[in-house]
């Protein structure tokens, strides 16, 4: 083999390693925190405001873990007739794991099956309205 095929050899090789790694990063997932990222970026002093009114209550909407039942508790000072709220279970790692359910609290409880859950972290993120006012709170929980 002379010195010209070895340096064609060599190029080749070069532009073939060159060509599998662009076509496996185009095969990589990529994923913002959220679909609506930007949107919601343009937001962020209202849920600024809506951390700061839940950290100004006296008392908020707490949780507990029993296994993989997530069991959320209320304040009665909190139910008011224009309550409305959601519960988001937020996995960083994945947003095909993400679970969205709607706050409906009876006897001032909400028992939330967590067997969708799969083991690891999760933010939970809990958003509600209540006397017209916007409240925001996210504490990490962890299901085994």
């Amino acid at each position: 083999m002379n010195f010209g095929s070895k340096i064609t050899v060599l190029y080749l090789s070069f532009v073939g390693l060159i060509l599998t790694l662009v076509f496996m990063c185009f095969g990589q997932k990529v994923e913002l925190v959220s679909k609506d990222y930007y949107a919601q970026e343009l937001k962020f002093q209202d849920k600024i405001n809506a951390i700061n009114n839940e950290k100004s209550l006296p008392n908020s909407i707490n949780h507990s873990l029993n296994g993989k039942t997530i069991i959320l508790s209320v304040d009665s000072t909190l139910l008011s007739k224009d309550f409305e709220g959601t519960v988001n279970f937020f996995r960083p790692s994945d947003s095909s794991k993400d679970i969205k359910l709607k706050l409906n609290f009876n006897n001032l409880e909400q028992i939330i099956d967590g067997t969708k859950l799969i083991h690891g972290a999760y933010k939970m993120q809990l958003t509600w309205v209540s006397n017209n006012k916007n409240y925001f709170k996210e504490e990490v929980i962890f299901i085994n």
